[in-house]
């Protein structure tokens, strides 16, 4: 038919046609390419959370082993404190034997010698309200919340009341040494003196106890402080680098979305080339059983070719 010559002539413009849309519709190179180098970025991102992440654990690792170890020096300090407290009361106890006792040999002495001095009777009730007074602002202190300078305030007038206190006591315990009879006052004085030398060896053995332990309760609470100063900049260093981690973390996420939003649209693109092939291909061979085929082909190119459209090739 004279149809076929002008049909035969624009197949060579086709594949051209084809040619030129393909890097627009089949850009495999590049586009794997691209996914490559996500994918290299994707596990570069991990490597990066990886050791940050190892940092981290190590970094929470050496921080629990110096809270282990502080939580350890706690238990330390409480005993020191512990003992120097216990020390100092026994300390305190000893030194009121040994200063009553050389206050009864002085009041031997003074006796002896006519110059007791005559008796305060109002004392003992001077003791009693001076300890009303004491108990009373250390209740308040414990049971009231105050300021910084009422605290202190309050501070000042349990000491002051403390010390007048111990120094009524002494003299009423004086008073008590009045009464010792003077028959045998010498050998009496010279016990007394014993006694309170006995008391006073006491008071220096409980004051070294006191002393070496405040000392090393002094030495722990500073390395506690040292080490609570290297567990906090443990804590930091591991808050660092797991918020690198987790960064880098999210990073690598959202490049593996993206990477598989890639190859999803690849494989769909593929899917759809293959689907169309073997459209093309199923049509080909009923063409093939068909003689009427090829003839109807040429024409609707030919048909194509006159609208100015599209010539597929193939049956």
């Amino acid at each position: 038919m004279t149809a076929d010559a002008p049909a035969a002539s624009p197949p060579p413009t086709a594949p051209a046609t084809e040619s030129a849309a393909a890097p627009a519709v089949d850009a495999a190179p590049k586009t794997e390419s691209d996914v490559r180098n996500l994918q290299d970025k994707f596990n570069h991102l991990l490597d990066q959370r990886n050791s940050f992440n190892d940092l981290a654990r190590k970094a929470a690792e050496e921080r629990n082993q110096l809270n282990d170890h502080r939580r350890e020096m706690a238990a330390g300090i409480d005993g020191h404190k512990t003992a120097r407290d216990a020390a100092n009361e026994e300390m305190r106890k000893h030194k009121e034997l040994r200063n009553a006792y050389q206050d009864q040999a002085k009041a031997l002495i003074a006796q002896k010698k006519g110059k007791a001095g005559g008796l305060e009777r109002s004392l003992p009730l001077m003791v009693r309200k001076l300890r009303n007074d004491l108990q009373a602002k250390i209740e308040l202190q414990q049971t009231t919340t105050l300021t910084v300078a009422k605290e202190r305030v309050l501070v000042e007038e349990i000491s002051a009341i403390w010390k007048d206190l111990k120094e009524k006591e002494a003299e009423l315990k004086k008073q008590q040494v009045v009464a010792v009879e003077l028959s045998g006052a010498d050998g009496d004085i010279d016990a007394l003196f014993a006694k309170a030398d006995a008391e006073h060896e006491e008071v220096l053995k409980h004051q070294k106890v006191a002393q070496e332990n405040h000392e090393k309760f002094i030495a722990a609470v500073k390395e506690t402080r040292v080490l609570v100063n290297e567990a906090n900049a443990k804590h930091a260093e591991f808050v660092a680098c797991k918020t690198k981690a987790d960064e880098n973390h999210n990073k690598a996420m959202e490049l593996r979305e993206k990477v598989m939003s890639i190859r999803n649209d690849r494989k769909a693109a593929f899917d759809a080339q293959r689907t169309e092939i073997r459209e093309v291909n199923q049509t080909a061979r009923r063409s093939v059983s068909d003689p009427r085929a090829i003839e109807r082909a040429q024409e609707s190119a030919l048909d194509q070719l006159k609208k100015g459209g599209k010539i597929q090739l193939g049956f």
